[in-house]
């Protein structure tokens, strides 16, 4: 939290005891304290100010580390920054208070929830960083983690580092704009586009700037991220205005630049849309455009844009995302490790929306055939030659079952189609691509562990749909990220996971603690390695779009009570 400047003389001298106390405090724990475990640390950031932060423990071991939640990195994207590029946080003179977390970057589920006085805040200061670490003096390997949400969602907040500090890694985790307020944009300077990917560019520079103070290594950071992360990893690593020094690795996971939903293709369209929504003037010149949307409430932009996609941009003003990204691959020439990969049932949130939206429009799935229903799938993918259409239907579809509404008997196809158009296709599509530049070993696997715990419906439940999630989307998360209670078979997958991710960061090769071997791709079609409650390495990846039709075991997928 940043404090604002005191003015009265009756809160600056509870300051300046508050900052005698904090003081004391800091001075004890340098000088050694009675307990095993000091309260309190701080930190001195040149050129920004003095940050105090505490500790935990880790899962595993219960080994020490020190945490140091929502350092603010950037200045607050509001009133005349809204929209723009981010801009480093100016210093402070206090000290802050690091020991809580920052303020999560608005979506309407959170400020709903928010009291009068809180909703009369700076709710859009919420650029800030939450730093873990075992040991200050060493320079150890940084993990920069870029979380997913749909462009829409996600904080900081979500991801405790508990599991991941039993390794020896420094972990970084930013918040970075989500939603209208971080992707609305006209191209122009005062909307430019792409104002996300900026702000990670300025917390990377932090890094640059700060890790070592906490005992991480500027020069071996490797950026990590899930779904919506992937692309704004994937911005990262193709945008030529990313300066080389910022990573030297990185880990995709569920998703890549390569996705159909990973772009907004008409900006100045949805832009005017969202003016005229909240009752603006003269929508159609960028100006009065900006001006408005600059000045309209939180509440109000994100009540109208819930309906709303977003995410990156083509040709934005500043070129960050110059070319289309199968063009500004081929000028790429950084060489940088890639582990990327998907979950068995990657796209079966995708299948959970598409019915709940046929559901709502029809009500009975009798009115329709088993081909509409697949093609309001394939519509995702945004094929305008048809051809995907006619091969995705005819590789896993026959032809009475087409023409029938027998969607039960259909629904390992759905899965497979989600699977394909959503997640399994791009993410191929960026591991071949990727090896063919022949710049840095690439490794590609397929999460494919079912445990006690599933991300499917963790919004708004799951009770009403005739089919299980499955290996769902972002269920691998609950392995590297401390947020669910693991039962035995499931603390075995989150330490093989752990190992896995954090020797790639150490070595720019994912490895075991049984030594077995992690094979890098060494042709198009391998090999790769699916994760499992073991490790195990295969060949012929593009058989994975098959992965729920050739499973024996599909019929777990139904929900027999439930009608489709």
């Amino acid at each position: 939290m940043v404090f604002s400047l005191v003015k009265t003389f009756g809160v600056l001298v509870m300051r300046i005891v508050v900052f005698c106390l904090v003081a004391a405090v800091a001075v004890s724990t340098f000088r050694g304290s009675s307990s095993s475990t000091p309260s309190s640390i701080t930190v001195d950031l040149p050129g920004q100010g003095t940050i105090l932060g505490d500790y935990g423990k880790t899962s595993w071991t219960n080994q020490t580390f020190m945490r140091f939640l929502g350092i603010p990195y950037a200045e607050s994207p509001s009133r005349e920054l809204r929209f723009k590029h981010a801009v480093k946080k100016s210093p402070w003179r206090h000290i802050l208070d690091a020991t809580t977390h920052g303020r999560r970057c608005p979506v309407i589920t959170t400020i709903r929830e928010l009291s009068e006085s809180e909703l009369g805040q700076d709710l859009e200061d919420c650029l800030n960083l939450c730093v873990y670490t075992k040991n200050m003096t060493e320079q150890k390997p940084v993990m920069f983690y870029i979380y997913g949400g749909g462009f829409y969602n996600g904080s900081n907040i979500d991801h405790p580092p508990n599991y991941l500090l039993e390794k020896d890694i420094v972990l970084v985790v930013p918040n970075y704009r989500i939603g209208a307020l971080g992707w609305l944009s006209t191209r122009s300077e005062n909307m430019p586009g792409n104002a996300p990917v900026s702000d990670l560019y300025v917390a990377l520079q932090w890094v640059q700037d700060y890790i070592h103070l906490f005992g991480g290594d500027p020069k071996q950071v490797t950026i990590f991220g899930q779904s919506a992360g992937t692309t704004m990893s994937g911005s990262l690593l193709f945008s030529p205005k990313t300066p080389e020094t910022y990573f030297q690795r990185s880990i995709q996971q569920s998703g890549s630049i390569f996705s159909s939903w990973a772009f907004t293709r008409n900006p100045l369209e949805q832009a005017e849309r969202i003016c005229k929504a909240v009752g603006c003037s003269f929508c159609d010149n960028i100006d009065f455009l900006y001006v408005c949307l600059r000045n309209v409430a939180v509440p109000k932009i994100l009540e109208v844009t819930e309906e709303e996609s977003f995410g990156p941009i083509v040709n934005d003003f500043y070129g960050i995302l110059p070319r289309e990204p199968a063009e500004l691959i081929t000028q790429l020439n950084r060489s940088i490790p890639l582990m990327t990969g998907f979950t068995k049932h990657d796209g079966s949130f995708v299948l959970a929306t598409v019915y709940d939206n046929v559901k709502a429009a029809i009500g009975n799935f009798s009115h329709i055939t088993v081909r509409e229903f697949a093609y309001t799938i394939i519509s995702k993918a945004n094929d305008n030659t048809g051809l995907a259409d006619n091969l995705l239907l005819k590789m896993l579809f026959s032809n009475e079952l087409l023409h029938s509404t027998d969607h039960k008997k259909a629904l390992p196809a759905y899965f497979d189609l989600t699977n394909i158009v959503a997640m399994k296709s791009p993410v191929i599509s960026l591991a071949t691509r990727m090896f063919r530049k022949a710049l840095a070993p690439v490794y590609l696997y397929s999460f494919d562990y079912e445990g006690s715990n599933t991300r499917f419906g963790y919004e708004f439940g799951n009770d009403h749909y005739p089919f299980e999630g499955g290996v769902h989307h972002s269920n691998d998360n609950i392995y590297l990220f401390s947020t669910h209670k693991l039962n035995e078979a499931d603390t075995k997958v989150s330490k093989n996971m752990v190992q896995l991710w954090t020797s790639f960061a150490i070595t720019g090769k994912p490895s075991l603690e049984s030594h077995q071997e992690i094979l890098p791709m060494s042709d198009e079609d391998g090999p790769y390695f699916h994760i499992n409650t073991g490790v195990t390495n295969d060949y012929d990846v593009l058989k994975e779009l098959t992965a729920t039709i050739d499973d024996p075991e599909n019929y777990k997928l139904d929900r027999p009570n439930i009608e489709f």
